[in-house]
């Protein structure tokens, strides 16, 4: 998934990888986490710089995810089956992506709008933005930045495109020779999330409520951009209320969606974009093409 990668879940959060980078730390908070790196651990997994608070240790996090105790009586494998765990209202984890996946792939159109919090790791400084959300079947998305800044992130289907107008400069990857984030895919209706992900309760996580399902989704194959996805779900919708995603890095990409609205039938036109004149377009196959064409380094 290396083209939706930074918003991704974003979506998934939801939410939008690759291009989609991170957004820009100053140059000295940039080189406060270079020297951090060379002194400390890795940052640990869980969001918790969502709270100022020092971080958990391991125990909590493992806790996160263990299957609350058998009662008396109960069989020991009964006990270490999360997904046959219950929330408050009853469902079993299956049961929530199961209505989370008919959910989606019934939608014809999504629109939202939705808030983005952005921690960095090593710093600790929050970045805000705030925009919306359009996704149409098949394969067109649509994220607007409206503030602080301006930006664009567009699927029609065939191209990706990351417009910076401040820096008068967009990104073209082509789709068909990229593979969509899973956690993306599933919200344009194409992805399953069972067959991606190993999805457990996440009760301990600092976002949603207790009456919210809030879920935590382990890749089943190993992932080098990011480290954990959590979705925090409505329990009378179905739909993904707010997404967490964490990069390699440590860095917290949060997304919060309201104002949600399906099948509002979205004009196709609505994806069409033309590149402005004097806008510089990098070309993301190019790239990679002029990269492998580099001669291997010497040891």
């Amino acid at each position: 998934m290396p083209i939706f990668q930074a918003i991704t879940a974003a979506l998934l959060a939801l939410t939008l990888a690759a291009r989609t980078s991170a957004p820009k730390e100053p140059e000295a908070a940039a080189t406060s986490r270079a020297a951090k790196a060379k002194q400390t651990k890795p940052v640990a997994t869980e969001p918790v710089a969502a709270k100022p608070a020092a971080a958990r240790p391991v125990a909590a996090k493992a806790k996160e995810t263990k299957p609350a105790a058998a009662k008396p009586g109960a069989s020991k494998t009964a006990a270490k089956k999360p997904a046959a765990g219950k929330t408050e209202g009853g469902a079993s984890v299956s049961q929530v992506v199961e209505k989370m996946q008919e959910r989606y792939e019934s939608a014809k159109d999504y629109r939202a709008k939705f808030a983005q919090r952005y921690t960095f790791a090593a710093t600790g400084r929050e970045r805000k933005s705030s925009g919306e959300l359009l996704i149409k079947k098949p394969g067109r998305m649509l994220w607007q930045y409206k503030a602080p800044i301006a930006q664009m992130y567009l699927a029609n289907g065939k191209t990706f495109w990351a417009y910076e107008p401040e820096e008068k400069q967009v990104f073209k990857q082509d789709l068909e020779a990229s593979q969509l984030p899973a956690a993306v895919a599933f919200l344009m209706g194409k992805g399953k999330l069972s067959d991606e992900f190993e999805v457990t309760w996440a009760k301990e996580l600092p976002y949603g409520s207790s009456k919210d399902h809030r879920l935590a989704l382990k890749p089943k194959k190993p992932q080098s951009t990011y480290k954990a996805i959590y979705f925090v779900v409505d329990p009378e919708t179905y739909l993904v209320r707010e997404s967490v995603l964490i990069n390699a890095q440590g860095d917290i990409n949060a997304f919060s969606f309201s104002d949600v609205k399906l099948d509002t039938e979205i004009p196709p036109k609505t994806f069409e974009w033309t590149v402005p004149k004097g806008v510089k377009v990098i070309d993301g196959a190019k790239r990679s093409a002029a990269a492998k064409a580099l001669p291997a380094s010497k040891p």
